[in-house]
């Protein structure tokens, strides 16, 4: 079965992705008429034309028109308060994840001099929901204005946030603005199952990362069963959200380490979880895990090898794989310089797989 495998790898391979390092798309405007709510169709959610004194000033596509990526902005003149609705697709739709990672950037944003938060976060139903499934958190500043805050919610496959900051209102005063705001945009009348968001903590005992690890020889059938996780596991989501079945949260604490003492790492409980690290704070991640799966199936010699991948919004992409566990600094310059070895589609009807011509036959 393998060796069949490996021959419809070669015949459907082809040049991948660049790496990540290459520049993100533009920015693209959507036409909303000013006097008019308008619906972000994927997650049926809709944006009313006016919030109290906040009026929608403009609505960007992030992600080359396909909606996976969107800005709503409002603006209160009078307050002078500027907030922005972000809805993207996720790879892990995380409330608690998201929320720390945007937390985190507001914390460590050295625009706004001493940034101290208001409270601890706060958990927070939607309207139509019965469980506080989404987590908020305001922070005063003192520069770029008074106060900034985060709302945000995983919903189905997609993340709701909100960012607000102001020159007028004290911390307490923006985190009530948000709360209303949040309350006041159109919710789907038939909301995903959800469950109750809790806020991460930090790592009792973070994880020690070693030197750089041994990079794998390619294996075309370890390729092939890495390309067909990310189908696997949408695959599985969806028919999870279609019987009602509340998604489980990620199990993780939040290590010590920062990249660049900003973007936070997160570890999972046990020895063998590995890791994720964010790609910024819009839904894309870089995930180092064991690859038990391949380990088990293929009956490699010695320990399963393991796996380095990118989830973005709409495609995994799947690179060499290694003998330990190759700290964040090798993943991050692994993603940064390499072509991944495949791209799977995870988003859409395209359910496409591509390989690197490297990745495939027998070596």
């Amino acid at each position: 079965m393998i060796r069949f495998f490996a021959l419809t790898i070669a015949l459907a391979a082809s040049s991948l992705a660049a790496p990540l390092s290459a520049q993100p798309a533009a920015p693209t405007e959507i036409t909303a008429p000013a006097d008019q709510p308008w619906l972000h169709e994927p997650s049926n959610i809709l944006f009313p034309a006016a919030i109290d004194r906040f009026a929608r000033t403009e609505v960007k596509d992030l992600s080359n028109g396909r909606l996976l990526d969107v800005s709503i902005a409002y603006d209160d003149p009078v307050a002078k308060t500027h907030t922005n609705f972000y809805v993207y697709h996720a790879a892990e739709p995380s409330t608690a994840l998201w929320f720390d990672v945007a937390a985190t950037m507001i914390a460590t944003n050295s625009k706004f001099g001493t940034v101290t938060p208001q409270a601890d976060p706060v958990a927070f139903a939607i309207p139509g929901a019965t469980l506080a499934s989404g987590l908020r958190q305001s922070f005063s500043v003192t520069q770029l204005g008074r106060s900034s805050g985060v709302a945000l919610i995983a919903l189905g496959e997609w993340i709701v946030k909100l960012r607000m900051t102001s020159p007028v209102h004290d911390a307490a005063q923006l985190d009530a603005a948000m709360d209303r705001m949040i309350r006041q945009i159109g919710w789907p009348k038939t909301l995903p199952p959800l469950t109750a968001a809790t806020p991460y903590h930090a790592c009792e005992k973070a994880r020690p990362f070693g030197p750089d690890a041994k990079k794998r020889k390619l294996d075309g059938a370890a390729v092939l069963l890495g390309a067909m996780a990310g189908k696997v596991d949408t695959d599985d989501r969806s028919k999870a959200r279609d019987k009602g079945e509340v998604p489980a949260p990620l199990a993780l604490c939040i290590h010590s380490d920062r990249i660049s003492g900003r973007l936070p790492i997160y570890q999972g409980e046990k020895r063998e979880d590995g890791y994720l690290i964010p790609l910024g704070d819009s839904g894309e991640l870089l995930v180092v895990e064991r690859d038990t799966l391949s380990g088990l199936l293929l009956g490699s010699n010695g320990p399963a090898p393991w796996s380095l991948t990118v989830k973005k919004h709409d495609k995994w992409l799947q690179y060499a794989s290694y003998d330990a566990m190759p700290p964040p600094a090798q993943a991050i310059l692994a993603v940064q310089s390499e072509h991944p070895v495949s791209v799977t589609t995870v988003y859409g009807k395209d359910n496409s797989i591509t390989f690197s011509p490297d990745a495939i036959g027998d070596k």
